[in-house]
């Protein structure tokens, strides 16, 4: 079963160090079919619907408004924060890969 994982950039090697996937199409980490969820838990934004095993005739869940919003930060922010896209190699954001050089 795949679980996404709600991964600052700060933690992306932790993560990927405990076997955490990039996928560059959703731009976030995940893992699959992992027996124990536990070095992972700070990362799942709902461990109980992560701990649940699939049923049979199990039914997505709907799309709607969250009942419990995702804090993705512990600390404050300093101003205006803008999604930086990144490629996935093992570059610095700030640094220029093959992928994202400007012509």
């Amino acid at each position: 079963m795949r679980i996404n994982l709600i991964t600052p950039f700060a933690e992306k090697d932790a993560a990927k160090a405990l076997g955490a996937r990039w996928d560059a199409a959703k731009k976030c980490w995940y893992i699959v079919d992992v027996a124990d969820v536990t070095p992972f838990a700070r990362w799942i934004p709902n461990m109980e619907a992560a701990m649940e095993t699939p049923t049979e005739g199990a039914t997505r869940p709907t799309k709607g408004p969250s009942k419990t919003p995702i804090n993705q930060f512990d600390g404050a922010t300093t101003g205006p924060t803008m999604d930086v896209p990144h490629c996935g190699c093992d570059v610095q954001p700030w640094e220029d890969c093959a992928h994202t050089i400007k012509s």
